[in-house]
């Protein structure tokens, strides 16, 4: 966001906080740019489903091995889908926070 969008420009010109306050904002940036490319792969028990999600729980990619159409039942593969779609969430999840730890003690 730029300063001129926030009506501010002039009024932190005047007391000198302007570049502290563009510094910020581009450092907010690339923090926020950093945890949008985090990513996460969780792949089910038996080796047969590879999920991976994004940073917001977007489900960026299902991988199945060959063999399991001949071997698991639609409701069976439903779940195991479901199960690893969990698991990847609560991966995702944890490295956020660890990621979000790292920029916030580089940023203080």
């Amino acid at each position: 966001m730029e300063l001129s969008e926030m009506g501010l420009g002039r009024e932190l010109r005047a007391v000198g906080l302007q570049n502290e306050l563009e510094r910020s904002l581009t450092a907010m940036n690339a923090v926020h740019a950093e945890l949008a490319s985090v990513t996460a792969t969780a792949v089910s028990p038996d080796r047969l489903i590879k999920v991976t999600i994004g940073a917001h729980g977007d489900v960026r990619a299902i991988e199945f091995d060959p063999d399991i159409f001949g071997a698991h039942d639609p409701a069976g593969l439903a779940a195991a889908v479901l199960a690893t779609l969990a698991e990847a969430s609560t991966m995702i999840a944890t490295k956020l926070a660890d990621r979000y730890a790292e920029l916030a003690e580089r940023l203080s």
